[in-house]
């Protein structure tokens, strides 16, 4: 009897653990599936992953590593991942297709998009035509009908639309042929194309090889950020787990925000884990031309009210560009800005947590 009351009370204290949580710190249980590219707005994910971050707040997690936004979206569209970041443009066709949700303001992509064709192209052979962009090389008539290897529904292709648009022309004024940075970058080094649409580290191996850049976002003078994503099922279904993830990230990012050289170590680690090619030299050039984004930033563009916020005055202007395009529809427009494409809610918790005012 003694040794069947022992087998009893144990049983009893087993489910009790179970029920109750016992010996575990708050968060434990939760998990998440990311996706993320091997740049700057991956980074903050990959250093939570290998110090420990994700585990410290009982995040359990699996990141998968894509070339550009436009085959995460195809993985979205699958439901093989919940949450992770990309730029402003995959966003959209996210947002349009599959209900997706802007969490959050990441790094500004306008910096880290560049426009390269060959020295003796003849759009290197003008500068300055473009009235109010000095810096866009060539004409409407040197631009229109070449050949331009890009990542379409990408930061990339936002800020070539923008450059067209400067010229006066459209995306059907030109050869668009779709493939990713890496791709893009040796199908131009083995001669293909006349423009080739590049994000570093490509874009420093391009000015290693003498290509002449005629047009970069800054250039074309539009704010295009990256943004944090999440999935409407992963809002619905593991709003704990997007929230651990969000808090994790930002709080690496605090950590990191002033650390260019901690940084470049990780980015060097993650590009080599993933393929890309890349040195110390250009890790630590590719952090210093990005600034981490931090919680006051995104209480900055998320405060107000919701059509009104500057973070939906920045989107809206990205769509208009695409509509203008005839990339989507006014009515593309209007399910996006009628639904929750902009969704706060992550930081309004975070900020709320951390005492900070959305006001």
């Amino acid at each position: 009897m003694k040794r069947l009351s022992c087998v009893f009370f144990a049983m009893v204290l087993m489910l009790s653990c179970v029920l109750t949580g016992c010996g575990k710190k708050e968060g434990d249980g939760l998990s998440i599936t990311l996706s993320h590219q091997p740049y700057s707005h991956g980074l903050p994910s990959y250093i939570a992953d290998v110090s420990g971050v994700f585990e410290e707040n009982g995040l359990d997690v699996e990141i998968l590593w894509f070339s550009g936004g436009n085959t995460q979206n195809e993985a979205l569209g699958a439901d093989e991942w919940e949450a992770g970041a990309y730029g402003s443009a995959p966003a959209i066709a996210a947002g349009i297709a599959y209900n997706a949700h802007i969490i959050g303001i990441n790094v500004e992509d306008s910096v880290s998009i560049d426009y390269f064709v060959r020295p003796d192209s003849e759009i290197a052979k003008v500068k300055g035509q473009v009235e109010g962009h000095p810096d866009i090389y060539g004409t409407a008539d040197s631009w229109r009908g070449k050949t331009i290897l890009c990542a379409t529904s990408t930061s990339v292709h936002f800020g070539l639309v923008a450059t067209l648009s400067k010229l006066g022309l459209t995306q059907a004024d030109v050869n668009i042929v779709h493939m990713d940075v890496p791709s893009a970058y040796a199908a131009f080094k083995a001669g293909e194309g006349d423009i080739v649409a590049l994000w570093d580290p490509q874009s420093y191996q391009a000015e290693e090889e003498g290509w002449i850049k005629v047009s970069s976002g800054e250039a074309a003078g539009e704010e295009f950020p990256t943004v944090f994503i999440a999935s409407e099922k992963a809002i619905e279904e593991n709003w704990d787990g997007v929230y651990a993830w969000f808090k994790s990230y930002m709080s690496v990012c605090d950590t990191y925000i002033n650390d260019n050289e901690g940084q470049a170590k990780h980015l060097l680690d993650m590009q080599l884990d993933n393929g890309i090619n890349t040195t110390e030299e250009l890790a630590l050039r590719f952090v210093k031309d990005r600034t981490l984004p931090s919680l006051e930033k995104n209480i900055e563009y998320f405060s107000g009210e919701a059509g009104s916020r500057k973070m939906d005055a920045v989107m809206e202007n990205v769509v208009d560009f695409f509509v203008e395009q005839g990339s989507y529809t006014a009515a593309d427009k209007e399910k996006l800005f009628s639904g929750s494409f902009i969704d706060g809610q992550f930081i309004e918790a975070l900020a709320k947590e951390k005492g900070l005012s959305m006001n």
